[in-house]
């Protein structure tokens, strides 16, 4: 009885943790660009918590799949390490297990948001905390853009001289790329929802801070998942507009969106996206040049693909030829990060390609396994309810798993990256939970 006792005292601090923990994020991240050696160790106790939060469920069917998984995942994560060990040279202890824990981090917590949401999801207000969350979450990362280019402090995106923007006092503009496009979806979401015209003027400060951040981190990821938000979210306002006459958001929304392109020439992104098109017009004119010569083959052949994916093609063609040469255990449980390198361990950036060559055929077939179950379950709720669950909340979380899953395999820095891989786990088993049918709810084995 005292055990039963301090076990569901511990499930219901576990439970409150990782709601909290959605808020901790920013701050963690803010160390880490300070150098402070505190986010890789509570990321790394928070994944040992949700295991033993996962552990002490009540939820015994699904538990017992989750811990089988979770054990089939540790075994190939080592057969794969020990591989590398017998064959990878140069091998690099620190790099290959750094990159082995984020990776897994991302699969830990979305199996542990799983769990919560759905002890969560018996209560009346169940949704609410982890939107106002994610929603304050990114109007902290927005000050902080704000405030990094006041003072001129912004950690620049990119080496390029010719490129402009800044990361502002996180370390990576990749991961905060990622992390604003997703994130901006449930901010919208959360802004939406607060009806009294008082209280959306008073939170639309917060709201364009973070859409400053987006355009200012420089990237085409960020500025096409801004765009294509407000636009979704301007759709649903009219909707809502037409049927229930509500106007502020009908009327706000559109404003925003014309105020991102109004606003895109004088920024950074707009700074970018003039040197992107410049490139590649000069590779599309190098090329037409060469074909006029005979040398159709030449070098300048694919140079505005090479622009459209930031050169990420030439660190997939030499992983790819590293995978090629690899032995057969290699190809199995993959090559480690960055593949078999000779210098410096360079990913492609491209996650699901990463995951393919890293970590081998069955190594990626493991790690995708959760993805594709949540994907086809989620669908299938859709479908056994007849989209009656389908409203402004399973639209802009489902946007934002979409613009994360995207990110994730064009731009890479989400499924290896905790900082903004973390985001992605949430909303996929928020997205989940909120598409469950409801007459399931209760079930024991839901």
């Amino acid at each position: 009885m005292f055990m039963g006792s301090n076990t569901s005292q511990f499930m219901k601090w576990a439970e409150a943790y990782f709601i909290l923990y959605i808020l901790l994020q920013p701050f963690l991240d803010l160390t880490a660009f300070l150098s402070l050696p505190l986010s890789e160790p509570v990321r790394v106790l928070s994944m040992v918590l949700g295991a033993v939060y996962i552990a002490l469920t009540q939820n015994a069917k699904a538990k017992k799949y989750a811990i089988g998984y979770i054990g089939l995942l540790a075994l190939v994560m080592v057969a794969s390490f020990v591989n590398n060990v017998i064959f990878k040279d140069p091998f690099t202890l620190s790099i290959e297990l750094v990159y082995m824990f984020k990776t897994v981090y991302f699969i830990m917590m979305l199996i542990t948001y799983y769990f919560v949401f759905r002890s969560l999801s018996r209560q009346t207000h169940w949704k609410m905390p982890m939107q106002r969350y994610v929603f304050f979450s990114m109007s902290v990362i927005g000050v902080v853009m704000v405030l990094a280019s006041l003072t001129g402090t912004g950690k620049s995106s990119y080496e390029a001289l010719a490129k402009e923007g800044h990361s502002g006092w996180f370390f990576s503009g990749n991961e905060l790329s990622a992390i604003l496009g997703m994130g901006f979806a449930v901010m919208i979401l959360y802004f939406m929802k607060k009806y009294e015209l008082k209280t959306k003027l008073y939170f639309l400060p917060l709201v364009l801070s973070a859409m400053y951040g987006i355009l200012t981190v420089g990237t085409k990821v960020a500025l096409g998942s801004l765009v294509v938000i407000l636009a979704v979210g301007t759709l649903i306002a009219w909707f809502d507009a037409w049927k229930k006459k509500q106007w502020a958001n009908a009327i706000i929304l559109p404003i925003l969106l014309a105020l991102t392109f109004a606003a895109v020439p004088v920024t950074a992104i707009g700074n970018n996206l003039g040197f992107a098109m410049e490139q590649f017009n000069k590779a599309g004119q190098l090329e037409e040049g060469a074909e006029g010569e005979g040398e159709g083959t030449g070098p300048t052949r694919g140079d505005q693909a090479k622009e459209l994916l930031s050169n990420r093609n030439e660190f997939f063609n030499k992983v790819e030829g590293d995978y090629v040469q690899a032995n057969v255990s290699q190809k199995v449980l993959g090559m480690g990060r960055g593949g078999n390198y000779e210098d410096v361990p360079k990913l492609i950036e491209m996650d699901f390609f990463d995951w393919f060559f890293n970590f081998g055929v069955l190594g990626f077939i493991i790690l995708i396994i959760p993805i594709l179950y949540f994907g086809y379950a989620i669908i299938k709720h859709l479908i056994v309810t007849r989209f009656q669950t389908f409203n402004s909340d399973t639209i802009l979380i489902g946007l934002a798993v979409g613009l994360g899953l995207g990110t994730a395999f064009m731009a890479g820095h989400v499924l290896s990256s905790p900082a903004s891989g973390i985001y992605l786990a949430v909303f996929i088993a928020y997205l989940y939970r909120l598409t469950k049918p409801k007459k399931h709810e209760a079930e024991p084995n839901s």
